[in-house]
């Protein structure tokens, strides 16, 4: 059993919809703060990092917990910039209620709709925050029609925004029938008064709308309905929360996390409407799930996770438990079922591993990140060597779609990453955070050679040391995303198999050509003999060697193409910069796919090879005097403009 009184919760968003703004007045309503801290100015609360002051973005998922009329709530402020969307993935996972901040003027966005998928696919609870009703051009309307033909669902509103000379002064609260206005004085302080004259009409619509909703799911509601009577609070925040369940419905709040305005209203949906915790069947014979892994300095490595039954201090190999508020720890002797804590223990763990009674572990399969992008790390001094080794895989851990390898040719390493960001914010945190004394070297594109066609009947013999093998096999394009190695049934015997399928490996590991490794290839091997052999039994390097020999002497670079990494680029830019930022685009091989105007600002969406965006952030806010923003995701990979050969 999980406490009643208890909400876990995920805030999502796309990039600059003001969702740590959000989470911010979350605790400073709340009382969990004393002050608020803004985004812009590097003094948010759940912006801790030094990369998160700097860009003014979130990049690691950050918790903290709040009490809201006697209900804890513990949130995740997760990032909205897709490189780091695996955070998201774990968040979802440990939460069953969701608040989808969407900005008022941008509309839904690209992560605004992946985020979206991803609850969907969680079935998790969900809440809509409309943000950013304070800005020029913000428009509720549009969005609720958006989120209508988008997200397939009918959504409703449960606060709508008052404006006084132009500006947003509070919202009318349709479930309590008010206007509820801010304080300039007193930001945590509300004006009650009667629905505005002008607002009138909207919240009637808004009222009628919401009690047939409420109607249809609740007895109760449809009862005084039919009475003609007023539905109470409890009964209506019972019938949304069941419209929400049949995910055909979507509660709406609106307001501007920025002015203060609509915050609380939004509080009250987070405990009345979104769930407590429930311990699943399949979670019940479980202790926990791991959501990320960090590090403290003078404490060290510490697990976040979600327990699925009560634990006490020392319950996991001498453990200690902590509570999570943003970068602070404070130790706890016990915490309840259904509760997001830290774990330090011996043990050691995984992102997305389930925690076993009996120490054991299994993971959780989770969508996995392509790494579009490598560079190269080099030591300034050999003697760093082991400290920096031992920095990486610490590092690397809480960073799962982070790839590191070793670098034959320098000795160092080479990092890959989803996006230029990630690669940018990991290997500047190893500087300056972690004091790695280290060269980064410029970001390459991952690119993959293919196989133009099929190519039949490859041959190929070796020998050594008196024994001989000769081998016959057909290459060609594979359709999964994945290389393939077959053998026809009677050669499918152990050891050469598995000696084959590692030769095999090694071979594509990089193409002929030298761009990158070979992907999309389907190898079948015909026919795998032996002339004289002394012991009776084919030495394995020489099956490895045959093989090798064959596929590269019958696969030359002119048999592949190479492909990239081609990139769907979202850009949202003021009209009267539009003309210089399409002209950029032209220039850089992009080509454009839709392009929309809402009056104030323009919407672009094409795609565009990946390397030719390296620096765009820069540009873009040079080409638009910084108002542009722009969310650059993986879409496929295209021919090379020059192929090979």
């Amino acid at each position: 059993m999980t406490p009643p009184d208890m909400r876990n919760i995920a805030i999502l968003a796309h990039v600059d919809a003001g969702k740590t703004t959000v989470s911010e007045r979350l605790l400073y309503f709340s009382q969990s703060i004393s002050g608020l801290g803004e985004v812009d100015e590097g003094l948010a609360t759940m912006d801790y990092l030094e990369e998160e002051k700097k860009r003014g973005i979130t990049i690691e998922a950050g918790i903290a917990s709040y009490t809201w009329k006697q209900t804890t709530v513990t949130f995740v402020d997760t990032p909205g910039h897709v490189d780091f969307g695996v955070e998201v993935d774990f968040a979802l996972q440990a939460v069953e209620g969701v608040v989808l901040v969407i900005s008022g003027i941008s509309g839904i966005e690209s992560q605004s709709l992946e985020a979206w998928e991803k609850i969907i696919a969680r079935k998790n609870a969900r809440l809509v925050y409309i943000n950013k009703l304070d800005l020029s051009g913000a428009d509720h309307r549009k969005v609720m029609k958006q989120i209508q033909v988008t997200f397939e669902v009918k959504p409703f509103a449960l606060t709508l925004p008052i404006y006084v000379d132009g500006k947003i002064d509070g919202v009318v609260d349709v479930i309590n029938q008010l206007a509820l206005y801010r304080s300039v004085q007193n930001p945590r302080k509300l004006i009650k008064g009667d629905v505005p004259e002008k607002n009138r009409e909207e919240y009637l619509q808004a009222r009628h709308e919401l009690v047939d909703i409420a109607a249809e799911f609740d007895d109760e509601v449809l009862e005084a309905f039919v009475k003609g009577e007023e539905p109470t609070h409890d009964q209506l925040m019972r019938g949304i929360r069941y419209a929400m369940e049949s995910g055909m419905y979507l509660p709406v709040y609106m307001g501007s996390a920025l002015c203060n305005v609509g915050i609380r209203q939004l509080m009250n949906g987070i405990k009345f409407i979104l769930p407590a915790p429930d311990i699943k069947p399949e979670e019940a014979s479980r202790q926990g799930f791991v959501i990320k892994i960090r590090y403290y300095q003078g404490i060290g490595k510490i697990f976040l996770i979600k327990l699925f039954h009560n634990a006490r201090k020392g319950d996991f190999d001498g453990s200690r438990l902590y509570r999570v508020f943003a970068e602070n720890l404070s130790e706890i002797e016990a915490a309840e079922a259904g509760e997001i804590v830290a774990l330090q223990t011996e043990r050691s763990y995984r992102m997305g591993q389930f925690l076993q009674a009996d120490g054991d572990s299994d993971s959780l399969g989770l969508k996995v990140y392509k790494p579009l992008l490598q560079s190269r790390i080099e030591l300034n001094e050999e003697k760093e060597y082991d400290f920096v080794r031992e920095t990486l895989a610490r590092v690397s851990e809480a960073e799962p779609s982070i790839l590191i390898e070793s670098d034959p040719e320098t000795g160092g390493w080479i990092i890959n990453t989803v996006g230029e960001l990630q690669l940018e914010v990991f290997t500047r945190r190893l500087m300056k955070e972690f004091g790695c004394n280290i060269r980064v070297g410029a970001p390459r594109v991952k690119y993959n050679e293919r196989l133009k066609i099929r190519q039949e009947e490859l041959e190929n013999s070796a020998s050594a040391m008196g024994s001989e093998i000769r081998i016959k096999l057909t290459v060609s394009p594979h359709e999964e995303d994945r290389n393939l190695l077959t053998l026809e049934s009677e050669l499918d015997i152990e050891p050469q198999a598995t000696i084959l399928r590692g030769a095999f490996e090694q071979f594509t590991h990089m193409g002929p050509c030298g761009y990158g490794p070979i992907a999309h290839l389907h190898c079948h091997i015909k026919e795998l003999g032996s002339g004289h052999t002394p012991s009776g039994e084919i030495p394995p390097p020489l099956i490895a060697k045959c093989l090798l020999d064959c596929l590269a002497l019958g696969l030359g670079c002119s048999k592949f193409d190479i492909f990239e990494p081609i990139m769907r680029l979202e850009i949202i830019v003021p009209d009267e910069y539009c003309g210089a930022v399409l002209s950029d685009l032209a220039s850089r091989s992009g080509v454009v796919r839709k392009l929309d105007s809402d009056g104030y600002n323009s919407i672009i969406l094409l795609e565009i090879p990946l390397e030719k965006t390296f620096g765009y952030t820069t540009l873009l806010r040079s080409l638009s005097k910084g108002l542009g923003v722009y969310v650059l995701t993986y879409e496929k990979h295209g021919l090379k403009a020059k192929s090979a050969g």
